[in-house]
């Protein structure tokens, strides 16, 4: 591999992450007083290429950012990040994409986001030769539609993450039609139980929620239920993997190293069902007990030793 050429490539989101450690998270009409701001390079597709570069993976990051203040700010956190290679396409008159995190002392968070370079990112016939070149591809539902079916038309394994619910994603252009259609072309599905419920219309328990995803069309993945652990499946069966207890300090950014777990262990390494949800939901664990999405995120050895 040379760095031209990666083995993981995230195809999406690139962002400033404003961070804001509360008192409390405030529900309607309720206050709360900032304990701690940061300001962290963020996006779902940038924290799992992160982490995986952190890995020892050679990984790629394909994205889109505006021609304003936060886009140069993007552009100096990705030059001081590990990701190997990355090509930002830069637009005008729109603003980049951002993200207001909330956390509680509890560790328990809130994110809005905003912003609509995201959503502008056209792939050039150059970055779908990367992804086509690489190992495995990486894309959530914030992507622009267009860009993820070109890559679930492509023989390279895409691992796709349903990242929230379809209140919010019909906004960015994603239909459920939309994702019934791009179902065969997805080698591993990951969504959380609240969004998978919210596509599927469904009150239903994850294990009958596996069913159907794969009753759609959708090989193989995991619904995550937090506390409760996952559930992961394939055309042949459903199984359940326990949580692991550790001490929260901070769950942003769980559901994208878990994903990046998927991704390591269940594609790259080829390991088996439970082997698969045990490494990803040792490393999402793992990335609980410290702050941020990807600040000190886990490594390879950290998570062996803790499974072991």
């Amino acid at each position: 591999m040379t760095v031209a050429d990666p083995r993981v490539v995230a195809v999406g989101n690139t962002l400033i992450d404003h961070t804001y450690h509360l008192t409390n998270l405030p529900g309607p009409d309720e206050g709360a007083y900032v304990r701690e701001y940061e300001r962290r390079l963020g996006g779902v597709e940038t924290n799992v290429a992160t982490i995986l570069a952190e890995f020892g993976h050679e990984t790629g990051l394909v994205s889109c950012v505006a021609d304003d203040e936060d886009g140069a700010e993007v552009l100096d956190r990705l030059d001081a990040s590990p990701i190997d290679h990355v090509t930002v396409h830069r637009v005008s008159d729109t603003r980049t994409s951002y993200c207001l995190v909330l956390t509680d002392p509890e560790g328990h968070r809130a994110i809005i986001g905003g912003g609509e370079s995201a959503l502008e990112l056209s792939l050039t016939d150059a970055d779908v030769e990367t992804v086509a070149a690489a190992d495995a591809a990486f894309a959530s539902a914030y992507a622009p539609l267009d860009a993820v079916e070109t890559l679930a038309g492509l023989d390279t394994p895409l691992v796709y993450d349903l990242a929230g619910e379809f209140t919010d994603l019909t906004d960015r252009g994603l239909t459920r039609s939309a994702l019934d259609d791009l179902a065969p072309g997805i080698a591993r599905f990951v969504g959380n139980l609240t969004s998978v419920r919210s596509y599927l219309r469904t009150d239903a328990g994850p294990r009958e929620c596996c069913a159907e995803l794969a009753a759609r069309g959708f090989r193989a993945g995991a619904v995550t239920c937090g506390a409760d652990g996952v559930y992961l499946f394939d055309e042949a069966s459903v199984s359940h993997v326990p949580a692991f207890d550790v001490t929260v300090t901070d769950t942003t950014g769980a559901g994208d190293a878990f994903t990046a777990g998927v991704i390591h262990a269940w594609v790259l390494d080829d390991l088996s069902l439970d082997e698969a949800g045990r490494f990803a939901s040792a490393l999402a664990a793992l990335n609980c007990t410290v702050t941020g999405a990807h600040a000190a995120p886990p490594t390879l050895a950290e998570v062996e030793a803790f499974l072991d």
